[in-house]
């Protein structure tokens, strides 16, 4: 794989197996974090593990050699969840965690994701230091090769959620692994808190992962960035038909979560987040919420509800968990699913998210769907453009200067792409992926009709770019 500037996207490095991520790039990879790693700890050591995917193995025992060719001391980990795994390096006391997955992706893809001990991802300065070493990246003398040793990770993690959740209830759950290794972890801390759980698309399968289902009828924002791995229509059908107070998803390594209420509603990320950062919010205190530029309003309105602010960043979860510890957020989380709660650790957590909405409906007292129906109402709706990588800086300069132009803008935003604020409190968010080769279209409004005219347009204009 060629060194190039943007080597990681926006959750880490992902490509297409035997195309942008092979043996021998992880074999080169491991060894530039080995050596990152010698440069910053004097007798530094790493956990590495993988998801279900078939090629994670195999990219294991690649990053496993670089490592100890290095001079670094490798921790090995079982298939397991990248939470699961970031959170069991931290316990133990090493200095990072390694893992081989690429989270959402369809199956041929695979990638590399870099955790802190306190389960945050590598910082941006990490990360180019990270692609500096990979220039020029050399092994220690053979006398000086390290060792690796086995850990299991899944306990440490599982006890854990046990730890920081309470609940006094009995809920039924039914939840879609998505073939994934979510159904490692989350029904066991699920039942742990007495909930009967129904567990669909399990145990992992690294083959069919993300090929057991087809688009989604659901025309929902939450529908449009899961579509692809999880059948929602299958989830909602089997939550109303079964007297179900909710269905949780995940995605492949189970850093994310979505919900679907009792009316078999899908709940977009930032719904959720409004919901539980109520929650904390009356319960624990707190001044200040962390999301992206990408969230919506309603976040916005229950924090203010409780005295406290929306803090905002880049789309990505290593992003969101700086702002959490930046600002002392009591939560962090994205619109697609990555949820941060920082009293556990930093690292976007599906099974820990699937507990705490349990611990949220038990404070509440009253069924998912009257919490839905309680907050502002709003239309947000998502799409993407298909781009290539090497498309997309150009493309996002035209879009940029296009929206710029549109009618009624109050505010133009380039945190993160651009984001354009229309006087009637409606926004535009048009941003590149960092983890696939799209462009993203976010829009809010507070009527239907607005919303959709302001999708159509953006997308129409992006679409033109391609002529």
């Amino acid at each position: 794989m060629p060194f190039t500037q943007s080597l990681f996207g926006s959750s880490g490095i992902r490509g297409k197996v035997n195309e942008v991520i092979t043996g021998p790039f992880a074999i080169k990879l491991g060894l530039a974090t080995a050596q990152f790693l010698r440069t910053h700890y004097q007798t530094p050591q790493i956990m590495v593990g993988h998801d279900h995917r078939i090629t994670g193995p195999m990219l294991t025992s690649g990053l496993t050699a670089g490592l100890l060719q290095g001079g670094v001391p490798v921790t090995k980990t079982e298939m397991a969840p990248t939470p699961s795994i970031a959170y069991a390096a931290g316990k133990i006391g090493l200095n990072a965690s390694l893992i081989v997955t690429a989270s959402h992706n369809p199956p041929e893809y695979n990638g590399f994701k870099f955790h802190n001990p306190d389960g945050a991802g590598f910082s941006i300065s990490q990360q180019e230091e990270i692609e500096t070493f990979l220039k020029d990246a050399v092994a220690v003398g053979w006398e000086d090769f390290a060792d690796f040793h086995s850990f299991e990770a899944l306990p440490p993690h599982i006890n854990a959620i046990h730890d920081a959740t309470q609940v006094t209830k009995t809920y039924n759950v039914v939840l879609d692994a998505a073939l994934g290794v979510g159904s490692l972890v989350t029904p066991i801390a699920l039942r742990q808190l007495n909930a009967h759980v129904k567990l669909l698309n399990a145990p992992p399968n690294g083959k069919e992962y993300a090929q057991h289902c087809g688009p989604s009828k659901t025309q929902s924002a939450a529908a449009a960035e899961w579509q692809h791995f999880v059948c929602l229509d299958d989830l909602s059908e089997i939550v109303t038909s079964t007297n179900t107070d909710v269905g949780i998803a995940h995605d492949g390594d189970a850093d994310r979560v979505l919900a679907v209420d009792d009316k078999g509603r899908i709940l977009a990320g930032d719904t959720l987040l409004a919901l539980v950062a109520d929650y904390y919010l009356a319960t624990r205190g707190g001044k200040v919420i962390a999301t992206t530029v990408s969230s919506s309003s309603v976040v916005d309105h229950v924090a203010k509800q409780h005295g406290a602010r929306v803090e905002r960043s880049r789309v990505g979860d290593v992003f969101v968990s700086n702002l959490v510890k930046d600002h002392n957020a009591i939560i962090g989380a994205e619109p697609s699913g990555p949820f941060i709660f920082p009293e556990v650790h930093l690292c976007p957590d599906g099974p820990l998210a699937a507990c705490k909405i349990l611990e949220l409906l038990d404070w509440a007292n009253r069924p998912l769907s009257q919490l839905v129906d309680d907050l502002p109402s709003t239309f947000l709706l998502r799409a993407s453009v298909s781009y290539s990588n090497a498309q997309k800086a150009k493309v996002m300069t035209q879009i940029s200067s296009s929206l710029e132009k549109w009618k009624d803008v109050q505010d133009v935003n380039k945190m993160d792409g651009v984001r354009v604020s229309f006087s009637d409190s409606s926004w535009i968010l048009v941003r590149p992926s960092g983890t696939e080769p799209v462009i993203r279209l976010t829009v809010e409004a507070f009527s239907a009709q607005r919303a959709k005219m302001l999708l159509k347009d953006a997308k129409t204009a992006l679409t033109r770019l391609t002529k």
